[in-house]
């Protein structure tokens, strides 16, 4: 008799916080559907950009951005890098300073000695996507750059707004270049 008025209350004791756990998931889950699935806030806006369409083997390749979030949460940089006999590359994460988080103006850097950059052939072409990610994960219009590796090629100055001494490095680009030759790094 003492085994069946354990067994009895132990029932109760287990089966009632479960019971009592269904209304609050059924409260939560309304709430989350109520409040939909589009993140709150802002998206990131690039205003202006400019790079240079030719550069020579091994040169710093500067990617002039202007851009501005109401909100004030940009975290960082999303660069696609696609070359010509490759393909597209892992896609690179620069991290957006705190102090920039709310407008900047300035330039990222992409090196295009590293890896097997400076081994490519004449008239390499790529093609680099960047565009800026939120605390919201909310993205920002999509800016594309292409560009021409040639030796003996300059880099074209940047036009206005660009066109300023003082402007701040917003951050490097380091995807490792592939010799299409090769295959390799």
């Amino acid at each position: 008799m003492d085994r069946r008025r354990t067994t009895k209350y132990m029932k109760k004791v287990f089966l009632f916080p479960a019971f009592a756990f269904i209304p609050l998931a059924m409260v939560c889950c309304t709430t989350m559907a109520e409040r939909g699935t589009e993140p709150l806030g802002s998206p990131p806006v690039i205003t202006h950009s400019f790079a240079s369409k030719e550069l020579s083997h091994g040169d710093l390749w500067k990617i002039y951005v202007e851009a501005h979030d109401p909100d004030g949460d940009m975290r960082h940089f999303v660069c696609v890098l696609k070359q010509v006999g490759y393909g597209y590359y892992p896609s690179e994460y620069v991290i957006i300073n705190k102090r920039h988080r709310g407008k900047m103006k300035g330039y990222l850097t992409f090196n295009s000695a590293t890896g097997g950059g400076l081994g490519l052939t004449e008239w390499t072409q790529l093609e680099l996507k960047v565009y800026i990610r939120d605390r919201g994960r909310k993205t920002s219009n999509e800016v594309v750059f292409p560009l021409v590796l040639s030796r003996g090629s300059k880099e074209t100055p940047p036009p206005p707004p660009f066109d300023i001494s003082g402007l701040e490095r917003l951050g490097a680009i380091s995807i490792m270049l592939k010799d299409e030759r090769k295959g390799v790094r």
